[in-house]
């Protein structure tokens, strides 16, 4: 069997700031294969984008660090790589296409031009070929004259041609590994539905591993292959997305899903929510962070110690002491 592309361990992020060191990621470990999809969701504040820019060498230090563990891409140690040897890896084999386009984008230059520019960079073509290869892309995403677009500016077109845009950029010097932050966040439906497919093909034409960060439960259903729910920066339950669906064990995942909206459930109904707040990553106490917000909590055994990764089969993972592993 060969070795996963994308190959997390132990991975560790702090950031220092005056109220204390705040553990944003906490010992976060998964893996993705090549031409696999793998979903990570959480409410905001679990960790899920500071991981993407972990992955990508983006952590601002300081006052951010990856403070442990290990990422290895395709085999290569990520960690401690020297910027240099980082910025020729960026865009050429992990790209990202980020969560808000229009601040992702550089309102000085061109559409055609940011996408020309990475081409450019890691290829070595002229301008002219770079073009090309430019306006090639903006057929492929199906952004219309394409000629035309490459010459306007991000103020000229749509949120949804913008993000187009950025999936151009992130597939132009055909990546390894894809990393989605909330690609979907500022789009309506319709335009959520067509980057999404958009987003899949050009994922089947590279065979590359994609990894989408989201909230959106349904993002996940219709594009993932597996899922991690992340809770206070660590991985509360994984598994295949199907598995995760029809036998959630871990009470945040099943609050989660509890709390979309169904077509067949009474247009009177109010939908469930979970209480309370995340908890604050800089005093995080010995327990199960989920446990203040949990109405199956156990005092005396959940404040105890935080749960350790249980197997609920082969493939789907948990962390919580109401789960019993078997004997």
């Amino acid at each position: 069997m060969s070795a996963p592309l994308l190959k997390v361990t132990n991975l560790q992020t702090e950031f220092k700031t005056p109220g204390g060191i705040v553990r944003a990621v906490r010992g976060l470990s998964f893996q993705v294969e090549r031409g696999e999809t793998v979903g990570i969701v959480g409410e905001s504040g679990s960790g899920k984008s500071v991981t993407a820019l972990s992955l990508m060498g983006l952590i601002p230090d300081p006052p951010g660090k990856v403070s442990g563990g290990s990422i290895q891409l395709d085999g290569q140690e990520l960690v401690g790589l020297p910027q240099k040897e980082l910025n020729s890896l960026r865009g050429s084999k992990i790209a990202m296409v980020f969560q808000d386009p229009f601040s992702s984008l550089n309102p000085t230059m061109t559409l055609g031009e940011q996408v020309a520019e990475p081409i450019r960079l890691h290829t070595g073509v002229s301008r002219a070929e770079a073009k090309d290869r430019a306006i090639q892309l903006f057929q492929a995403v199906r952004i219309p004259e394409p000629e035309t677009r490459y010459r306007q500016y991000p103020h000229q077109v749509s949120g949804g041609q913008r993000q187009r845009v950025m999936i151009a950029i992130a597939f132009a010097c055909n990546p390894q590994l894809l990393i989605a932050d909330e690609p979907t966040t500022a789009l309506d439906v319709t335009v959520q539905a067509q980057v999404l497919t958009l987003m899949h093909e050009m994922q089947q034409k590279n065979n590359c591993g994609v990894l989408i960060i989201t909230h959106d439960f349904g993002v996940v259903a219709e594009i993932c292959n597996r899922v991690l729910v992340m809770y206070a920066g660590a991985v509360v339950e994984s598994g295949p997305v199907r598995e995760i669906f029809h036998n959630a064990q871990h009470p945040y995942t099943r609050g989660l899903l509890e709390s979309l909206p169904r077509v067949e459930a009474e247009r009177t109904r109010r939908l469930p929510s979970i209480p309370g707040q995340p908890p604050d990553l800089s005093r995080l106490g010995v327990g199960c962070p989920f446990m203040p917000r949990c109405k199956n909590a156990m005092p005396g055994v959940c404040d105890a110690s935080e749960p350790p990764v249980t197997a609920v089969n082969e493939n789907h993972t948990v962390r919580c002491y109401l789960h019993k592993p078997a004997e």
